[in-house]
C-alpha cells in the first residue's frame, strides 16, 4: 500500500492542519547508476500464503460507461542488464515460445503472468504484440504450441502454470487454453481434473490433445482424446511410472511420436508412437535422473534427442540419443548454472539442419551485469571441447537477459531465446559471428510488485522482478528506462519536501535492501543525485523485498520493515547527510504490510506481521498487537488506514478483508460478496479520501472499490486484464489510481468525479 504524499498533504491543508518542512539545501552528490550484485533472483516462497488452487468465479461484465484503465507500460524498458538492439530493451519473464513453421514473422509468446501474444512482424527491429488472453482468468502461462495437423497454423494450445521466480506467484492454474482461429478466441478445458496442475509442456494433435505436469505432487501426463471434453490421467498405466513430469517433446518428423521425461523415484524417458496412447522406456543407460529436479528434452534431425538434466540447481548432465533413445551418450557439462537456479531457468533446443548440435541456456553468468548464458553443444566434436558459448565474445559482443525459459527455432534459422527480461533472437547461430537482438517490441509483460508517483516531475516508479528498478521516460509514454539492478525493491517517493528547486526524492533498493539508497531527480525526471543508506550492521533481517513506507505527513520519517524487526530513519529528507537508520524493536513486517502516519500523529503506524495487525500510537511508543482477527485469517498482505481518522484501519490476507472503528480494538469480516465476483490473492488495499471514502483491493482479477463503512464490493473500471494486482497507489492531486500488476505492467485509472463510481462497473 502507498500513500499520495504530495495529496496528502493538500488534504491537510485544505482540513485547515498544516505541515510544512522547508529545505533549500542544494544537492551536492553526483548521479550515477550502479549494479547491484544478483547472485540469486528467486524470492523464497511463503508458506503461509500458499493456499490450493480454486477455479475463479466468473468476473462481473466490464460496463461501456464509467472510468476506462489507461496501460502505463513498461512497454518496453531499456538499458536494463542486457546488451543488445536496439537500445538494450527488455520486458518481463516469458516462458514459452511458439513460432509459425513458414512465417517467421508470426510468433506467440507465452509470459509468466502476462498471457498470450502474438506478433505479425516479429523480424522488425521493433515488433508490434497483441495480447490475446486478456479477458481470460488466469495469465499465467508454462506451455504453448501449434497443432501440426492444423495446415492453416491457427489452432494452438496453451497450458497454465505458476513458475514466476517471485516465489511462484501467479494466477490460477486452470488446465489448458485451445484456439483455432490464431488467438482471438479460446477454449477454456481441463476442469476440475487439471485444476492446480502446474502444465509445463503442452500438444495438439487433432482431437488428442496432452498436458504434462510438472507439479511436485507428482500427477505426471494427461492425456484427452475428445479435444479436452475429457482428460485421462495417464502416467501409472500404458508404460508410463508414476511421478512429476521433466517435459514433454513432439518429434517434428512424425506426428504421432513423442517423447516424455518422468521425474521422481521412477525417472526416466519414455518414447510414443501412436500419439501417447502407449509407452515405452527408452532410459538405457542413462544416470542421474532420480535426484534431478529438472529434465528438458529437444528432437533433432535423423531421430536424436538431447537430454538436460538439473540436479540441485545445476545443470549435471547432457545427453545424446541418435536412434530414438535405444542408446545415449553422454556430453560435456557446461556451467550454465552459477546461480544455482536450474528449476525453472533452463532451456535446450536442437539445431533443425545438423542432428550433433544442441544449444543449452541456464541462468546466467558470473559477473556483472549478470546478463545470460547460452552455450551451443556439438556431439561430433571431441569431450572437453564440446561447448562454448554463443553470447558476449562470441555473439558479437551483444547478450539478452539472464535466466532462460525457453528456445525454439524460427522459420529463417534464427535461433529464438526468452527468459526473465523477454524474448530475444540470435542470427546465425552456428556461427561466432551471429548478434542478439530484442524481440520485445511493445511487449507489457513486466512483473511489478511495487510502484509509487513522484508528484513533481509526474512520474512514475516501479520495483519489478528480477529487472531492477524502472522509471517511466515520460508521464503519458509507454517506454520506460531502468535506472538500478538486481530485484527490484519496494520504492517510495518524497514528493512534498520543499526542496529548491524542485525536486522528489526516490528510496530505491535491490534484493535483501541491498543497495538501499535516496535518489534526487528534479522536475524534469533528470536525477540530480544520489545519497546511499547505511544498512549494514543496523538493518540485521532484511528480506528479499523489503517493505518501505514514509510518513503521509512528515517524510523526515521512514519505515522499514525487516523480517523480524521495524527500523525508522527520521531524517530521511535531509539533503546531505544519509537518512539514518535505528531499530525499534519488533514485530517485523510482512510483504508491503505497513500504513505509516496521520494526521496530527506523523509517527502512528500499523503493520501486519503473521496473521495478526500490530499498532504503533506515536513516535517512541513500541508496536503492540492489536485484537485477534476473525476466524480465518492467515499471513497479512497488506494494511491501509484512513490518515484523517486513523482508528479506522483496513487489514487483507489472501482471500478475505477486515476493517477496524477502533484502532484495533475490534474487527469485522467485510469480505462481503468479493467470493462470488472476483479470484483470491488479495494483495493490496488503498484508501481513497473522499465524499464518501473508499478503499480499493488488489486481487487476482482485478481491482474491486467498496465505500469504506461498506462490505459491497465492484469491479472497478473497464478494460484492466484480468491479472494480479500487487500495489495499488492512489493520488489525490490528479485524482488517479495506478495499479502495479504482476505481470501485464502499470495501469491507470482517472477518479474525477462520484459518477465514476455510480456508474462504471458492475
Amino acid at each position: 500500500m502507498k500513500t499520495s504524499w504530495s495529496a496528502v498533504m493538500a488534504a491537510i491543508l485544505l482540513s485547515g492542519c498544516a505541515h510544512r518542512s522547508d529545505h533549500a539545501v542544494a544537492i551536492v552528490d553526483a548521479p550515477d547508476r550502479e549494479y547491484a550484485e544478483d547472485y540469486s533472483d528467486a524470492e523464497p516462497p511463503d508458506p503461509a500464503e500458499q493456499r490450493p488452487q480454486v477455479m475463479p468465479p466468473p468476473r462481473p461484465q466490464e460496463r461501456g460507461t464509467g472510468p476506462t484503465w489507461i496501460e502505463r507500460g513498461p512497454a518496453p524498458t531499456r538499458s536494463a542488464q542486457v546488451n543488445v538492439p536496439p537500445d538494450n530493451e527488455v520486458s518481463g519473464a516469458i516462458h514459452a515460445i511458439a513460432a509459425h513453421p513458414s512465417d517467421a514473422n508470426i510468433l506467440y509468446i507465452g509470459a509468466v503472468n502476462g498471457g498470450i501474444w502474438r506478433t505479425n512482424d516479429a523480424l522488425a527491429a521493433r515488433p508490434s504484440w497483441a495480447p490475446l488472453t486478456d479477458r481470460l482468468p488466469s495469465q499465467s502461462i508454462g506451455s504453448l504450441a501449434f497443432d501440426p495437423l492444423d495446415a492453416s497454423r491457427q489452432t494452438l494450445i496453451a497450458g497454465t502454470g505458476r513458475l514466476s521466480n517471485f516465489a511462484r506467484r501467479g494466477d490460477d492454474e486452470i488446465g489448458v487454453y485451445r484456439t483455432t482461429d490464431g488467438g482471438l478466441n479460446w477454449a477454456q478445458l481441463g476442469g476440475s481434473t487439471l485444476l492446480g496442475q502446474r502444465l509445463i509442456a503442452v500438444a495438439a494433435r487433432g482431437s488428442v490433445l496432452m498436458a504434462a505436469s510438472g507439479d511436485t505432487a507428482g500427477t505426471g501426463l494427461y492425456r484427452s482424446v475428445d479435444t479436452g471434453a475429457n482428460w485421462v490421467q495417464v502416467s501409472g498405466t500404458n508404460g508410463l511410472p508414476t511421478g512429476s513430469a521433466g517435459d514433454l517433446v513432439g518429434d517434428p518428423a512424425s506426428t504421432t511420436r513423442f517423447y516424455y521425461a518422468a521425474r521422481g523415484s521412477n525417472a526416466g524417458v519414455f518414447l510414443s508412437n501412436d500419439t501417447g496412447a502407449s509407452w515405452s522406456n527408452v532410459s538405457g543407460n542413462l544416470t542421474g535422473l532420480t535426484t534431478a529436479n529438472n529434465l528438458r528434452l529437444a528432437v533433432g534431425p535423423g531421430g536424436v534427442v538431447f537430454l538436460a538434466v538439473v540436479t540441485n540447481g545445476q545443470l549435471s548432465g547432457v545427453w545424446r540419443s541418435a536412434d530414438q533413445g535405444a542408446s545415449w551418450t553422454a556430453m560435456d557439462v557446461p556451467a550454465v548454472h552459477p546461480g544455482s537456479q536450474g528449476f525453472p531457468n533452463t532451456s535446450i533446443a536442437a539445431d533443425p539442419n545438423n542432428n550433433n548440435i544442441v544449444y543449452i541456456a541456464g541462468d546466467r553468468i558470473t559477473v556483472g551485469p549478470f546478463t545470460a548464458n547460452v552455450q551451443r553443444g556439438d556431439a561430433s566434436l571431441p569431450p572437453g571441447s564440446q561447448f562454448t558459448t554463443i553470447m558476449d565474445a562470441n555473439g558479437g559482443n551483444t547478450t539478452p537477459h539472464a535466466d532462460t525459459r525457453a528456445m525454439w527455432f524460427d522459420a529463417a534459422g534464427n535461433l529464438l531465446q526468452s527468459d526473465d527480461g523477454g524474448i530475444y533472437r540470435r542470427i546465425n547461430p552456428t556461427s561466432s559471428s551471429g548478434t542478439w537482438s530484442s524481440v520485445n517490441g511493445n511487449l507489457n509483460v513486466m512483473e511489478v510488485h511495487d510502484l509509487d508517483h513522484d508528484n513533481v516531475s509526474n512520474i512514475l516508479v516501479i520495483g519489478t522482478q528480477d529487472n531492477g528498478t524502472h522509471r517511466q521516460q515520460t508521464s503519458a509514454g509507454t517506454v520506460w528506462t531502468w535506472f538500478n539492478g538486481g530485484d527490484g525493491g519496494d520504492v517510495v517517493v518524497d514528493d512534498t519536501t520543499l526542496i529548491s528547486p524542485a525536486t522528489g526524492l526516490r528510496f530505491i533498493s535491490s534484493q535483501n535492501l541491498g543497495g538501499f539508497r535516496r535518489v534526487a531527480v528534479d522536475a524534469n525526471n533528470v536525477q540530480t543525485g544520489s545519497q546511499g543508506i547505511v544498512t549494514s550492521g543496523i538493518v540485521t533481517d532484511p528480506q528479499f523485498v523489503t517493505p518501505t513506507e514514509l510518513s503521509t505527513v512528515d517524510q523526515s520519517r521512514l519505515l522499514v520493515g525487516g523480517l523480524n524487526t521495524i527500523y525508522e530513519s527520521t531524517n530521511a529528507n535531509v539533503i546531505g547527510s544519509s537518512p539514518t537508520l535505528v531499530s525499534i524493536g519488533g514485530p517485523g513486517a510482512n510483504r508491503n504490510a505497513m500504513a505509516y502516519g496521520a494526521v496530527g500523529n506523523p509517527g502512528l503506524a500499523y503493520v501486519g506481521r503473521s496473521a495478526a495487525v500490530w499498532r504503533r500510537s506515536g513516535a517512541g511508543n513500541p508496536f503492540v498487537a492489536t485484537s485477534a482477527l476473525p476466524a480465518g485469517a492467515a499471513a497479512i498482505t497488506d494494511v491501509a488506514m484512513d490518515f484523517e481518522n486513523p482508528a479506522i484501519v483496513w487489514a487483507v490476507d489472501d482471500n478475505q478483508v477486515f476493517r477496524s472503528i477502533d484502532s484495533g480494538q475490534t474487527w469485522q469480516d467485510i469480505t462481503g460478496n468479493l467470493p462470488a465476483i472476483s479470484s483470491q490473492d488479495f494483495r493490496t488495499i488503498e484508501f481513497i479520501p473522499g465524499a464518501p471514502d473508499r478503499v480499493a483491493l488488489g486481487t487476482r482479477s482485478g481491482v474491486y472499490v467498496a465505500n469504506a463503512d461498506s462490505s459491497v464490493w465492484s469491479l472497478l473500471g473497464a478494460g484492466l486484464p484480468d491479472v494480479l494486482v500487487f500495489d495499488l497507489r492512489y493520488v489525490p492531486t490528479n485524482q488517479t489510481l495506478y495499479a502495479g500488476t504482476l505481470g501485464r505492467g502499470v495501469w491507470s485509472v482517472s477518479l474525477q468525479t462520484d459518477a465514476i463510481f455510480a456508474n462504471g462497473y458492475e
